[in-house]
């Protein structure tokens, strides 16, 4: 009977070790299984990813601007580049050695050596476009066209604002000039922009574009107030259309492009280029008059003493040191000066936001579309 007692022990000891065997392979087997849940970062990334490029383009591009603005100043050569594709590819790996040593029936215990290990790899992948050719034409040299004003007004820009950013001359009235040959607006230019304005806030002007099949161009027209309004809008309107030289009964004008208009049914609008709009606004810098002593640039030019002048149009302030980001909308660095809009000045900061979406309407061209690709998101 003792040889029947010491010949059951080893077997129960041998199965009580199997148990243990078995929780030490469970134990790997889930590690194994959870790696791989680990790995997959596509959804997650989306989220992130969108909003920081979001935030690292619309920077970008600010910069880029202003920076162009600044480099006209200067007669230095403006160049730009559109990102037209980014790509984000995500790598994540990871391993697991498993060394051990079954101990079965020792009093030593099983040996298990893990030896984890990973690595996340980021490679995103973005394409830049030069402007050039006829893309550089169409958006820099060539005019923007008045429907393209007038479309910005339709969607609540102020008339004043559109026009003096954009419009060189209205039906002769021709607007301030900046530059090396500067020279002031007319008197009555500005007189037609407030009464504008004013009719713009009391609904009582109108503007309606029709598609020309027949051309592919767009007929615009601007209606002039038709009810019977206030003795001051009806003031305003008598004084629009007599500075436009329009009939006193006129309503309805077709807007079409050029200097000055016979026809006492259109007004003529000379636009301006992207070019030119850069230039304007680059004139209300403020060099740091070295620059100016020196040749590198023109001064400033001298602020004009009438009541209905408007303010300049954008204040882009330059300094030695970087202005502070909570007070910059923008900066940029250009020969050792830091030059820059403040982020409290909303008009400055309006500005450089309608022209980068003026600029932006002028692209016409086609565009060479780049391959789609899909990337793997794990």
């Amino acid at each position: 009977m003792a040889r029947g007692r010491l010949s059951g022990q080893p077997k129960n000891r041998h199965n009580h070790c199997n148990w243990t065997d078995i929780s030490h392979l469970f134990l790997l087997a889930s590690i194994a299984l959870y790696l791989p849940g680990c790995s997959s970062v596509g959804p997650s990334s989306v989220d992130r990813d969108r909003f920081d490029y979001i935030n690292a383009i619309s920077s970008s591009w600010k910069q880029q601007m202003l920076l162009n603005i600044v480099k006209l100043r200067y007669f230095d050569t403006p160049v730009f580049l559109t990102v037209s594709q980014i790509i984000s590819g995500y790598e994540l790996q990871g391993s697991m050695d498993v060394k051990g040593t079954l101990n079965i029936g020792s009093a030593m215990g099983d040996i298990v050596d893990l030896g984890p290990s990973g690595s996340f790899t980021d490679r995103p992948t973005i394409t830049y476009s030069p402007l050039t050719g006829v893309d550089f034409l169409q958006v820099l040299i060539a005019p923007i066209s008045p429907w393209n004003l007038l479309r910005l007004i339709i969607e609540g820009w102020p008339i004043d604002a559109v026009l003096q950013i954009g419009a060189q001359s209205i039906n002769g009235l021709s607007n301030r000039k900046a530059g090396a040959r500067s020279h002031a607006a007319d008197f009555d230019f500005y007189r037609l922009l407030a009464a504008l304005r004013r009719l713009q806030d009391a609904d009582a002007l109108d503007i309606r574009m029709e598609a020309l099949k027949e051309t592919d161009r767009v007929r615009t027209e601007l209606v002039i107030s038709r009810k019977d309004n206030s003795p001051e809008i009806q003031a305003d309107t008598k004084l629009v259309r007599e500075l436009l030289g329009l009939r006193p009964d006129q309503q309805e004008v077709q807007v079409v492009y050029g200097a000055a208009s016979e026809k006492a049914h259109v007004i003529s609008m000379q636009t301006r280029s992207g070019f030119q709009i850069m230039s304007h606004l680059g004139s209300n810098i403020e060099v740091p008059p070295e620059h100016a002593a020196e040749q590198r640039t023109y001064p400033p030019m001298p602020a004009l003493s009438d009541s209905l002048s408007l303010p300049p149009l954008v204040r882009i302030h330059a300094q030695k040191s970087q202005p502070a980001p909570s007070d910059s909308f923008v900066a940029v660095n250009y020969r050792d000066y830091w030059y820059w809009i403040d982020d409290r000045d909303y008009r400055s900061k309006r500005v450089l936001t309608f022209l980068m979406i003026i600029m932006t309407l002028a692209e016409k061209g086609e565009k060479v579309q780049p391959p789609t690709l899909t990337i793997q998101g794990n």
